[in-house]
């Protein structure tokens, strides 16, 4: 049997383990923490919350400012105007009712007394223009249910939108927000205690504020400079996150991305300088934003190229009633200096379905679509379609073999003649063609933007004007009449600065003048502000005795006081205009303007695009001088010109004579290229 265990002395005793005690500093640290985290968890908590109602105010108030627009647009509430509001309001959920209020059919009889003016104005009729079932009235006053905002009229303050806001999805996303506020905050605490019972406070107030001042500085570095708007790296930041969420929709669509472009910015930016630019963008920021609404994702992608994402509204009808009302804001007049100038709104649109596509991807459609606004006419929306790649990439194919074609001595002439109402030539238009090696002939309206945005057109005019100067004066060494040669000058070659000595230094080798030269700018060329470089060449132009014409007339922005200003020598009428003569609903006020102003100016004026006897008969009548098109004769190479010249020689009747058909320059046998 094991004996018993001796007994230890009391000295020999264990001593018991002392407990783990904080150092009362780290106490108070560890209780001081505690308070202040639980302070700034219960305001973070409420200002999101305050934040969440904010949110919901603003895009109460976005719808606000869409419907006010469309009311405004119709001029008022009418038939036409109830579609329209219920299509725009309808993808906002939480909308529940809109109401148009008109404080002028419910004012105080007593207009002495303001209160009761007050009174009056906040009992005023309002009409219904969209409810929900089960909607409740928008009434001021403050209710934990549903938000009422009032939106006034931008025609008539007076006028309010009230919309009926539910803030039922506002309390639910604060109410989940603040859990995981008070979970995160519950995290922190944990770890802070471990940290403190481990080691003593060692991190310094410098290393505490690091991240917030880094957080700071991120947040600064996502906005543009100028306008506020994200810039390109936030936006398309954003964007990613949207494609890459997790919940991803049901439904074919669940987005729109816009990309914008402004029409006469780089003109105002060139005419008045930088600055006016700069008021030109902050204003369009100003305006996307209100219209879009604070739901909506805008960035500024680069000089005046913009984007938004819309995630709420899936049907291309919408996007269309948006976008309309969109042009329509940015399109109104902004004050720059004493006067108040205008910019268009280009919008490219692609409709989305998340995880499908990459961002780069997604923002090359949009920007497609939105080249083929600029390319359909500018200042429209227009939707991305497959058939814009095929057309993306012959653009590019044309820019890669443009300069070579220019080497190669690809391009050449037709002549279509102008006449006078004794139907006598009174001078040729020059027009440009290319004859590539392997497709053929490439229609002009695809090869002449490419080389104008490349840059190309500069020496591929120089090589033009080239070729008209060697036509004329093979014409005449073959004893043919012909006054002059008009041809088309864009505005990248008039703010080339080598325009004007290539002009004389061709002229001089080919032994011509000035006065067998005409130029037809574009009736957008000749609106460029007094102080612009392409104005400067134009004045330079017409002090050589180079006879100016303006093509297209009353297609573009017209401007009489520039006309004046720059004493044009023609003016061109649109085809479109020629055209509708003697069609139905044809109404001549247009053209008999037209007329009677170029005879009050005492400048020429040539009617365009002439097909039909009819259009021929009524333009002598209405006193027009001047006439070109293929009723009299189509456009015709140089041999075929020189052949077609000798025709009409001492020839001055209709049958057989100048008015006679001619051979399409695709038909004849001889070809000058």
């Amino acid at each position: 049997m094991a004996s018993d265990p001796t007994p230890l002395s009391p000295a020999e005793q264990p001593t018991p383990a002392a407990p783990v005690l904080l150092d009362p500093a780290v106490k108070r640290s560890w209780l001081r923490a505690t308070r202040v985290s639980i302070a700034l968890t219960v305001v973070f908590c409420l200002a999101l919350t305050g934040l969440r109602w904010m949110d919901a105010k603003r895009q109460a108030r976005a719808v606000g400012a869409t419907v006010v627009n469309l009311v405004d647009a119709a001029q008022g509430v009418t038939s036409v105007t109830l579609p329209a509001v219920g299509a725009a309001v309808e993808p906002h959920v939480a909308v529940q009712a809109v109401a148009f209020c008109a404080a002028n059919a419910a004012q105080g009889t007593d207009a002495a007394n303001a209160a009761d003016g007050a009174a009056a104005a906040a009992s005023a009729p309002c009409e219904t223009l969209f409810a929900r079932e089960e909607a409740q009235a928008c009434s001021p006053g403050f209710s934990l249910a549903t938000l009422c905002t009032a939106v006034p009229s931008l025609s008539r303050p007076e006028d309010t939108v009230r919309v009926s806001y539910s803030l039922g999805a506002m309390w639910v996303t604060a109410a989940e927000q603040s859990l995981a506020c008070l979970l995160m905050m519950v995290g922190v605490l944990w770890a802070f205690a471990r940290v403190r019972t481990s080691r003593a406070p060692t991190a310094s107030a410098a290393q505490s504020a690091a991240p917030s001042e880094a957080g700071g500085t991120a947040k600064s570095n996502e906005r543009d400079a100028l306008t506020g708007l994200l810039n390109r790296v936030a936006f398309e930041t954003a964007l990613k996150r949207h494609n890459e969420a997790e919940n991803l929709s049901a439904l074919e669509v669940d987005g729109c991305l816009l990309y914008f472009d402004l029409d006469r910015f780089k003109l105002i930016n060139d005419t008045y300088g930088h600055i006016a630019g700069d008021t030109v963008l902050r204003t369009v920021s100003q305006r996307l934003r209100y219209t879009l609404g604070g739901g909506v994702l805008i960035g500024r992608l680069g000089g005046d190229e913009f984007a938004a994402l819309i995630t709420d509204v899936s049907s291309r009808g919408n996007i269309e009633t948006i976008c309309r009302v969109l042009i329509e804001q940015v399109s109104k007049p902004i004050p720059i200096d004493d006067v108040k100038e205008w910019v268009g709104l280009s919008i490219g649109a692609h409709m989305l379905k998340r995880g499908t596509l990459t961002v780069g991807e997604m923002l090359h459609r949009a920007d497609l679509a939105m080249y083929e606004a600029k390319r359909a006419g500018r200042g429209r929306l227009v939707f991305y379609h497959e058939s814009m790649e095929d057309a993306a990439r012959s653009r590019a194919q044309i820019q890669g073999e443009l300069k070579h074609a220019i080497d190669a001595h690809q391009f050449f002439l037709v002549y279509q003649p102008q006449f006078d109402q004794k139907d006598q030539i009174r001078g040729v238009e020059a027009m440009v063609r290319w004859r590539h090696p392997v497709r053929g002939l490439i229609p002009t309206e695809e090869f002449m933007s490419v080389a104008e945005q490349s840059g190309l057109i500069v020496p591929l005019g120089k090589h033009i004007i080239g070729l008209v100067c060697q036509d004329l004066v093979n014409l005449r060494k073959e004893g043919l009449v012909l006054p002059y040669v008009s041809l088309d000058v864009s505005m990248r070659q008039l703010g080339d600065k080598a325009l004007v000595e290539d002009l004389q230094e061709t002229l001089q080798r080919h032994g011509l003048t000035a006065a067998d030269l005409e130029f037809e700018v574009t009736e957008g060329t000749t609106m460029v502000g007094q102080v612009s470089k392409e104005n400067a060449t134009l004045r330079q132009l017409q002090d050589m005795r180079f006879r100016i014409a303006i093509d297209g007339f009353g297609a573009g922005q017209s401007s009489l006081a520039r006309l004046i200003d720059l004493q044009v020598d023609k003016i061109k009428i649109d085809p479109m205009f020629v055209r509708a003569i003697g069609e139905p609903g044809f109404n001549p006020a247009l053209l008999e303007l037209m007329i009677g102003l170029a005879q009050r100016l005492e400048v020429k004026i040539v009617a365009q695009g002439v097909t039909k006897l009819e259009q021929v008969s009524w333009l002598k009548q209405a006193g027009c001088p001047m006439m070109q098109g293929d009723f009299f004769a189509q456009p015709m190479t140089h041999v075929q010109l020189l052949t077609w010249l000798r025709e009409q020689a001492g020839d001055r009747g209709y049958l057989g004579g100048v008015w006679a058909p001619t051979r399409s320059f695709e038909e004849s046998d001889v070809i000058q290229a």
